[in-house]
């Protein structure tokens, strides 16, 4: 940590002694949050925070410190480096929470390398339950991001396309085998990517979008080097170099989601409507075949008169289908001389195999007829390939998280969330994410009580069910947890309300104030939270 906060020293110096109109824009934040359940603040106090606030602190003070700096400004390049860390009253759990350099090149390609805390792919998370990954909820991670982060009209033609997209390549350099799991692993790789395209040149603008995020690589708790093959993970294809399930699924772990949308640009608002469709695995990536009934649906308005209420998101979530309640592949039974999964391409003489493994004399047996007797007998009459289990893998314990916070929906529950708010409770624990399968509503407002006093709102009512994992003994089985914490579903409901009061003499100093209520069938949570924001720009001649 001392090298870097080195490097970025002389970076500031430099640019200072050769760029003395460029301007020092500084952040200094103090937080103290205190909570009445002794092991888990209330959701909204944590969350969408870049994992500045520790969940698991009944109470806590922190000061979050920062700067940026414009290093180079032409024509054709914007340079800004930025540093920013985090002091604990527990001085042992303070970190460095930023250190990048980011920019433009001719107006149009964005990129940035470093841990900064910054996303071109979430919607408005402040407002909103946050998005499916790269949002704002874990801290930054280390990685290098290229792309066109805003709408580009594509010129030759004639601007009726817009697109942007990019690629972010990066580390999860946390501890992450610490849980002693054999199926964890230490310094992942995750790689992530998007490609939007919408109308331009309308006051309507529809738009589709497709992102992915795959983690891979890394190494196991007994020191062995996971296989990396990059081809194959970028476009989610299996490896023969890998072998095993990763030469018939995919290498790495994978997730993403669609995204459909329209602008509206009106008299009276900016206007978003925009539906997602999460997924894990090809299957559920096939939303045209209708295993994909998962769905965000959502408003974002920012109203252009509007004072009392200047923005509003509403939206409407559901997760726990997961591609359905069918085992992931068909298995060989119990009493068959072979054992794993049934590859069905493999098999050459299918009226052997029905005779071999289920003493079926029949003949003429073909594929889809032996899929058909496999579900109808082995999987309880269920398609195969189901219990996606977002944000989940088998191959790597810790899934989608950073520092032990989601980096996918804050709205899933860890193992971590799931031991604070149900202790008596013990799980299979082969995953991380005891609660992905979820469905619910959420409301969100934004405005001024006046014009030094602004506020915001959110209110999330969620349906929980858990996961496949944790209500069947394994992903590959019928036989159900006795003890499942989540049986028949528990609702909880999450409110938060936030003040920031500004004075007109000290326009860069604002003091803040929260509130939250979680409460349901889960857990009971009060709590709060006080601070000061101080945002100044400082002038070098």
């Amino acid at each position: 940590m001392k090298h870097i906060f080195a490097i970025f020293g002389i970076l500031f110096w430099i640019a200072t002694s050769l760029f003395s109109q460029q301007k020092l824009q500084l952040n200094v934040e103090s937080k103290f949050a205190i909570s009445g359940n002794d092991n888990l603040l209330p959701l909204y106090q944590y969350t969408n925070q870049w994992g500045i606030v520790a969940p698991f602190d009944n109470s806590q003070a922190l000061l979050l410190a920062g700067a940026k700096y414009n290093l180079l400004e032409t024509e054709n390049i914007q340079l800004q480096i930025g540093v920013s860390g985090v002091l604990k009253d527990d001085f042992s759990n303070s970190f460095l929470h930023e250190a990048y350099v980011n920019g433009k090149a001719w107006g149009w390609i964005n990129f940035f390398v470093g841990k900064r805390a910054f996303t071109p792919l979430s919607y408005n998370d402040e407002l909103t339950v946050g998005g499916f990954f790269m949002n704002s909820n874990a801290r930054p991670i280390p990685r290098a991001t290229v792309g066109v982060f805003n709408y580009m009209p594509v010129g030759f033609l004639n601007d009726r396309i817009e697109i942007k997209g990019g690629i972010s390549q990066g580390i999860l350099n946390d501890d992450r085998t610490a849980q002693g799991k054999s199926n964890s692993a230490d310094k992942p790789l995750l790689h992530e990517k998007w490609a939007y395209m919408r109308l331009g040149r309308a006051k309507l603008q529809p738009y589709a979008g497709l992102a992915h995020s795959a983690i891979f690589g890394g190494t196991r708790p007994d020191g062995t080097k996971i296989l990396v093959d990059l081809w194959p993970t970028f476009t989610a294809k299996g490896s023969a170099k890998l072998g095993g399930g990763e030469a018939t699924n995919a290498a790495g772990a994978h997730e993403g989601f669609w995204d459909f949308g329209v602008y509206a640009n009106t008299q009276w608002a900016n206007l978003q409507f925009y539906m997602q469709k999460p997924f894990a695995d090809g299957s559920g990536m096939r939303i045209n075949k209708g295993n994909n009934k998962d769905y965000k649906i959502g408003l974002l308005s920012d109203f252009k008169n509007g004072s009392l209420v200047k923005s509003l998101s509403f939206e409407l979530f559901k997760t726990d289908y997961q591609s359905g309640q069918g085992i992931p592949d068909p298995l060989y039974p119990s009493n068959s001389s072979s054992e794993g999964i049934i590859w069905l391409n493999q098999i050459a003489d299918y009226d052997a195999f029905m005779q071999e493994n289920f003493n079926v004399t029949q003949t003429g047996w073909t594929k889809p007829t032996v899929l058909k007797y496999l579900q109808d007998n082995m999987d309880h009459g269920h398609e195969y390939g189901g219990r996606d289990d977002y944000n989940n893998n088998g191959s790597y314990y810790n899934g989608w998280t950073y520092h032990q916070q989601p980096m996918g929906m804050p709205l899933y529950h860890t193992y971590w969330q799931a031991k604070a708010y149900a202790p008596e409770w013990t799980p299979n624990n082969s995953v991380v994410f005891m609660n992905n399968r979820i469905k619910g509503f959420h409301v969100g407002l934004q405005g001024e009580f006046s014009k030094n006093l602004s506020y915001l709102f959110k209110a999330t009512y969620t349906l929980n069910k858990g996961s496949y994992s944790e209500q069947y003994i394994d992903r590959y089985s019928w036989e159900e947890e006795p003890d499942f914490f989540y049986i028949g579903g528990k609702n909880q409901t999450y409110t938060y309300i936030a003040l920031d009061y500004k004075n007109n003499k000290w326009k860069d100093l604002s003091f803040q104030a929260s509130f939250s209520l979680d409460d349901g069938h889960l857990y009971k949570a009060l709590g709060g939270m006080v601070g000061i924001k101080y945002t100044p720009s400082v002038s070098f001649f």
